[in-house]
């Protein structure tokens, strides 16, 4: 059986008076939460106490920017962060931002710092501006599913500052449940959080009046501010996006950095640049047709040297003519013509511009047969058959007069079957 004190104190019935049946039963949330001032340098000392504790057992406290509360988790505690976003009613894909207490601090936790971004964040730093680089890789930390960047902020409050003085980075989201409005005094947040986090830091309504320097009779002029959350530019690329207008005007930011965009800006620019991509590409249509046809044609000669050559080896060259010989005498000569009356040309490029593919043999044309090794060195090099047999012995001879008559004979007989097979190519259709 429950405990009927546990009951009683974790329930209420709300609309006395009314019929049982229409009574409602609302949970209430126990606040757990511990709230500390800051009004005095000794509570502020208790509370950064407090705080720290806290933040090492990692747990989530809320405390005071210089925008509005926000709930906090040590950004290097992976529980801690995993419990932020939970107490918040979030999930990975929304990862909490980053506060640092100094733009000295900016190059620990991001991976390459530009020029312009140290001049954006002397500017406006301490502010209200969220910069989004590309984050240190060898760091241990895991806000979320960040695609490897973080949002990092350095906030115009005594309190947060002196807190991420001592501890360290912190990974600060708004002091609120998702979906509800952002808490702006530490009531809201307790009320909102007060099951959830550890320790409340009371540090009065924000954001706070905007105080002027004293003028020469020593009145300072406050002007109240209205609410508003930081400017977000990503600097991820370039140029740089305003990914959320809030505090930090994108006028005032372009007068540091003058090619900062707003996001619709960078909308219109990412159109425009596929809409001429779009025309350049349908004017390069016919010139791209004709680099695929020479492909095709570069690929075709591809296959016919694989198709023509012997066991993958590439195909085989003749042997360059003797030196003194005729062949070498004709082979000069045309060398020295070529390069007279002819520019250079280079086979490999212009290959889709010949047309000398050997032509494959038909079956039923005449085929050519080798003739014997005297004769075609008489009709390449010039020699004589005469020359070629009175060096030879007499039983060389007579073997090689043997051969050439059995050549002869071949010969004979292969030109007679073709001139009969070209006969019978030449009769008409009807006669076959």
């Amino acid at each position: 059986m429950a405990n009927p004190r546990k009951i009683a104190s974790t329930w209420r019935v709300v609309g006395a008076g009314v019929s049982p049946h229409q009574e409602k039963h609302e949970r209430i949330r126990p606040v757990t939460a511990k709230l500390y001032p800051v009004t005095t340098e000794t509570e502020t000392r208790e509370a950064i106490e407090a705080a720290r504790e806290a933040l090492k057992a990692h747990d989530t406290i809320v405390m005071p920017t210089d925008t509005v509360y926000g709930i906090a988790a040590d950004a290097f505690s992976h529980q801690g962060v995993a419990k932020l976003l939970a107490d918040k009613g979030r999930d990975r894909t929304m990862p909490p931002p980053v506060l640092i207490f100094d733009l000295a601090a900016l190059a620990g936790v991001v991976d390459d710092v530009p020029d312009d971004i140290y001049d954006l964040g002397g500017r406006f730093w301490p502010g209200a501006l969220t910069i989004i680089l590309h984050s240190y890789p060898s760091l241990s930390w895991d806000l979320g599913e960040t695609c490897g960047t973080v949002a990092v902020r350095v906030p115009d409050d005594e309190f947060a500052l002196k807190l991420l003085t001592e501890h360290g980075p912190l990974a600060v989201s708004s002091a609120n449940k998702t979906g509800q409005e952002a808490a702006l005094d530490a009531q809201t947040a307790l009320e909102s959080l007060g099951e959830d986090v550890a320790v409340v830091i009371d540090g009065g309504a924000r954001p706070k009046p905007l105080e002027s320097e004293p003028n020469e009779d020593g009145v300072v002029v406050v002007t109240e501010r209205e609410p508003a959350p930081s400017t977000i530019l990503d600097c991820t690329s370039f140029p740089y996006v305003v990914v959320r207008e809030g505090a930090i005007p994108v006028e005032e930011l372009r007068e540091v950095v003058p090619t900062i965009l707003t996001r619709a800006e960078a909308d219109e620019q990412a159109a425009r640049k596929a809409e001429e991509a779009g025309s350049a590409s349908s004017e390069s249509t016919s010139s791209e047709r004709a680099l695929d046809e020479q492909a095709d044609l570069d690929e075709a000669y591809e296959q016919w040297d694989s198709t023509h050559t012997v066991s993958g080896e590439p195909a085989r060259r003749a042997s360059a003519p003797a030196a003194g010989s005729v062949a070498a005498s004709l082979m000069g000569a045309t060398s020295a013509l070529s390069s007279a009356f002819s520019t250079s040309v280079d086979q490999e490029r212009s290959r889709g511009y010949r047309d000398n593919t050997p032509k494959p043999v038909r079956a039923d044309e005449p085929q050519t047969h080798p003739v014997p090794a005297d004769t075609a060195r008489a009709l390449v090099f010039g020699e004589s058959k005469i020359e070629t047999a009175a060096k030879s012995t007499p039983a060389q001879s007579e073997a090689k007069s043997a051969e050439t008559k059995t050549e002869a004979a071949k010969t004979e007989a292969a030109t007679t079957e073709s001139e009969v097979k070209t006969e019978q190519k030449d009769m008409p259709e009807n006669q076959l």
